[in-house]
């Protein structure tokens, strides 16, 4: 199976509630719709086309590179005197429409979540009546809500979480995470962190590649060559929150995939698995009735220095997978970086597909003699439409590890 073959194959379109201003307000509020960009990226991008800092853009969530994407975004105006912000801007790959204005910028809470249409493609008669009904299952069972790759993309490269780093205090190890170039790096991103890592300490040698938010930190070490605390802090504060919550977020799919084996084991019902880049995604094959509820119901934590997890068996599985990571709750408290810190929240178990549709295998024009496959459906905002895809590739999960340890969620 395929999917994203073509952009318009993936479409998301943000379902947001924000009243806005047809005519004034501290906040400009437009719709940005995005093909084959990064939110990072593209945020930095705007910040120079506008004119802004980039801090003063805000989005209410991050969408997937690869798809159509449609969403909100607010810009801070700039002070009289520094020239307005354009009615629409639209360049390769985006183009924002102004909706409005506000009085705050956009936040989370701003969302309610995303509706999907989505195309799977390439399938053969047999796996696209298979898919077809995982898909009608999740609609029946719901859907773990794990936190799905794109999550983890400050992770990508493989060697590890810049976060827990971050976290333990290792802060020459969180840079050369922050550095280690990954394959889906673009090639003049790719080539200066190859420079960095390959003559680490010697950071006037790669000067000559530096460009954009790189040149500044390393200029900074060039100056001051162990100051890494420092230059950690030179960071933006978003993107260290970003690594930050990253390593919660794989912490939560620990804790929920420990949850999973132990009420497998509990009520005897059968699990699927399906492996990622950091570990494997247990989906249940069944639930006996309303137990889908309780977990749609019951909050899992995201682990944070100052979490409360009240539910003792929850709490077994959240301090055997903290243990197994050589982390401590009170590591998750940001002491070494002056003013960052992020904190504990909670998450659903599981989350039900709404408005859910899903087509007969049709003829796949782009593929012939295999099938495509149409569904659409909205998840809750924090949800992963990925995450339903994959329960199409899970397969039998037949190991039986004891019920407390989460570590049979890894590899």
């Amino acid at each position: 199976m395929k999917i994203k073959v073509r952009p318009e194959d993936f479409i998301v379109q943000e379902r947001a509630a924000v009243e806005l201003d047809p005519a004034s307000g501290p906040f400009a509020v437009y719709e940005l719709a995005k093909r084959q960009w990064d939110s990072f990226d593209l945020l930095a991008y705007l910040s120079r086309r506008l004119g802004v800092q980039r801090r003063d853009i805000h989005l209410a969530g991050l969408k997937d590179r690869f798809g159509d994407t449609a969403q909100l975004l607010s810009v801070r105006l700039p002070a009289p005197g520094r020239g307005g912000l354009p009615a629409s801007l639209q360049d390769k790959g985006f183009r924002l429409t102004l909706r409005g204005y506000a009085r705050q910028p956009l936040a989370a809470r701003d969302l309610s979540g995303n509706f999907f249409r989505i195309v799977v493609r390439d399938m053969d008669p047999r796996e696209s009546a298979r898919c077809r009904q995982a898909v009608v299952e999740v609609g029946q069972i719901g859907l773990p809500n794990y936190y799905d790759e794109q999550r983890f993309g400050s992770a990508r490269h493989g060697q590890g979480f810049m976060g827990k780093e971050v976290f333990l205090g290792n802060r020459e190890q969180a840079l050369r995470l922050y550095f280690t170039p990954s394959r889906f790096d673009d090639r003049r991103t790719r080539g200066l962190k190859s420079c960095v890592s390959e003559h680490w300490g010697k950071w006037a040698e790669c000067l000559p590649l530096a460009f954009g938010d790189y040149r500044p930190l390393l200029e900074y070490l060039a100056a001051h060559r162990k100051a890494f605390r420092q230059a950690l802090e030179r960071l933006d504060r978003r993107y260290l929150v970003f690594v930050l919550n990253a390593y919660q977020s794989y912490l939560f799919n620990q804790i929920l995939g420990g949850r999973l084996l132990a009420l497998a084991a509990e009520h005897h019902f059968g699990l699927l698995s399906r492996s990622y880049r950091h570990g494997r995604f247990l989906y249940p094959r069944e639930l006996p009735a309303g137990l889908g509820e309780a977990l749609e119901q019951q909050r899992l934590p995201v682990p944070g220095f100052d979490s409360q997890v009240d539910d003792p068996a929850v709490r077994a599985i959240a301090e055997a997978v903290l243990a197994g990571e050589g982390i401590g709750w009170s590591d998750l408290r940001v002491r070494q970086i002056s003013r960052l810190r992020v904190h504990g929240v909670e998450r659903a178990g599981l989350v039900f597909a709404r408005e859910l549709a899903v087509g007969e295998p049709e003829p796949d024009e782009l593929y012939p003699g295999r099938h495509r496959l149409d569904l659409e459906f909205f998840l809750p905002r924090g949800s992963y439409a990925t995450l339903l895809l994959k329960r199409m590739e899970a397969v039998p999960f037949e190991a039986t590890p004891p019920a407390s340890a989460p570590a049979a969620a890894t590899p």
